[in-house]
C-alpha cells in the first residue's frame, strides 16, 4: 500500500516537474535573447541589441516573470534613447516601472556602462496604457529599418521659433502622461571638465513629452544656444549674447536623466519656458546649462555639483552635470530617493560604435 502511495506521489511531482518546465522553457530562451542584449549594449552595438530585444517583443506573451518584462523594457529604453528616440524610450520605461520590478546595470569597472532604472507608482500616475506594444513594436521595427543610429555633429541644430515649443503641446487632445529628459553632451565623455582646451564646452538640452489618449504624442529637443554671427564669439572676456532656440533633436549626448511628471510640473515648465526662453546668454549666468537645470528643478529633479571653474569665470556646465549623473549625484525631490528616474550613459566607455 504505502509504495502504490509513493508511486502516485512520484507520478504527481513528475506532472507538476513537466508543466512547469513547459511553463518555465520560452522564459530560459527569452532570459537568454536579453542576456545578449545585455552584452550588445555593454560593447556600443545598439543596432544589434535593438534586433534581439525586438524578437524578445514580439514573443512577450509566453513570459511568466514580471522581472523579465521590467528587463526587457528597461532594455528598449537604453537603446531607444540611444536613437535619439526619447518618446519610445521614457514610454519604455514607464512600462518597466508599470510591472513594479527593478532591473539593476552592471558595472564596467567603477562606472556604469547601461543604466539604473525603478520607477514605482505614484498617486498622480495615471492607469492607463502610456503607448500599448503593438505602437511600440510598430516603432522599433522602423527603427531597425532605418539601420542609422550615429548622428553626429554633422547634422547641425537648427534654429526654431521660440514660441514653437509651446504651442507645439497646445493640440487640444486630451494627455494622459508628461515626461522630461536632460541631456548632456560633456566637453570629454565620462571627464569632469569644463571645456577640451580647444573652445569646445559641450551642450545641456532638453526634450518634453507628452502622451495622449489618443496613443499618439508631442516631442520637443532643445537647447538654448547664444546667437551666431557676432564679430567675436561668446568667450570668458565676451560673456553675453542674444539668445537663440535650436533643434536638438538628432544632437548627441552622453549623459540622460529621465523622469515622468505631473500635469501641473509640466504646465510649470511650459510656463517657464514661455516666459524666459527670450533670456540674454550669459556663459557665467545664464548658459545652456542654466537653462536645462532650471527646468529640471521645476520637474523636481536636484542634481550636485553642477558648478565649475574656467578662466575669468565659473558656472553650471555639461562637464560637471554629466558627472554627477553618471556618478549618481541627483534626487526625485517627488520620492526624496532616485526612484522614479532613468538615466542613460550613450556608449560613453565603448570604442566601437554600430
Amino acid at each position: 500500500m504505502k509504495r502504490r502511495y509513493w508511486l502516485i506521489a512520484f507520478l504527481i511531482l513528475q506532472l507538476a516537474n513537466t508543466e512547469v518546465a513547459g511553463q518555465l522553457l520560452p522564459n530560459i530562451e527569452i532570459i537568454n535573447a536579453l542576456k545578449e542584449s545585455d552584452r550588445h549594449i555593454a560593447n556600443g552595438k545598439s543596432h544589434l541589441a535593438l534586433v534581439q530585444l525586438h524578437q524578445v517583443l514580439q514573443t512577450k506573451e509566453a513570459v511568466t516573470d514580471q522581472s523579465i518584462l521590467s528587463h526587457l523594457y528597461n532594455n528598449l529604453a537604453v537603446v531607444l534613447a540611444r536613437y535619439n528616440n526619447f518618446t519610445a524610450a521614457m514610454a519604455c520605461f514607464y512600462k518597466a516601472g508599470s510591472v513594479e520590478s527593478k532591473y539593476n546595470a552592471t558595472k564596467r569597472g567603477k562606472r556604469y556602462i547601461s543604466f539604473f532604472s525603478t520607477n514605482s507608482n505614484y498617486e498622480n500616475k495615471i492607469k492607463e496604457n502610456i503607448v500599448n506594444d503593438e505602437i511600440l513594436e510598430l516603432m522599433v521595427q522602423d527603427q531597425i529599418n532605418q539601420k542609422e543610429l550615429e548622428r553626429t555633429e554633422e547634422f547641425e541644430s537648427e534654429l526654431i521659433q521660440t514660441a514653437s515649443i509651446v504651442e507645439a503641446f497646445l493640440d487640444q487632445k486630451e494627455a494622459t502622461h508628461y515626461a522630461l529628459a536632460l541631456l548632456i553632451k560633456q566637453p570629454i565623455p565620462g571627464q569632469k571638465n569644463t571645456n577640451t582646451g580647444l573652445g569646445e564646452v559641450g551642450h545641456s538640452f532638453i526634450s518634453l513629452i507628452k502622451y495622449n489618449k489618443d496613443q499618439s504624442a508631442v516631442c520637443k529637443t532643445f537647447g538654448f544656444y547664444p546667437e551666431e554671427g557676432q564679430l567675436i564669439p561668446v568667450n570668458p572676456l565676451m560673456p553675453k549674447a542674444n539668445s537663440v532656440i535650436k533643434n536638438d533633436a538628432y544632437h548627441t549626448w552622453d549623459q540622460l536623466l529621465g523622469k515622468f511628471v505631473s500635469k501641473e510640473q509640466f504646465e510649470k515648465v511650459l510656463e517657464y519656458i514661455d516666459h524666459n526662453i527670450d533670456n540674454e546668454y550669459h556663459l557665467s549666468d545664464y548658459n545652456c546649462s542654466d537653462f536645462a537645470l532650471t527646468i529640471a528643478q521645476l520637474s523636481s529633479i536636484q542634481i550636485e555639483n553642477t558648478v565649475g571653474n574656467w578662466p575669468l569665470g565659473k558656472g553650471d556646465n555639461p562637464g560637471y552635470i554629466g558627472q554627477s549623473i553618471l556618478a549618481g549625484k541627483y534626487t526625485n525631490l517627488d520620492s526624496k530617493t532616485k526612484e522614479g528616474l532613468f538615466t542613460c550613459s550613450n556608449n560613453l566607455f565603448t570604442k566601437t560604435k554600430k
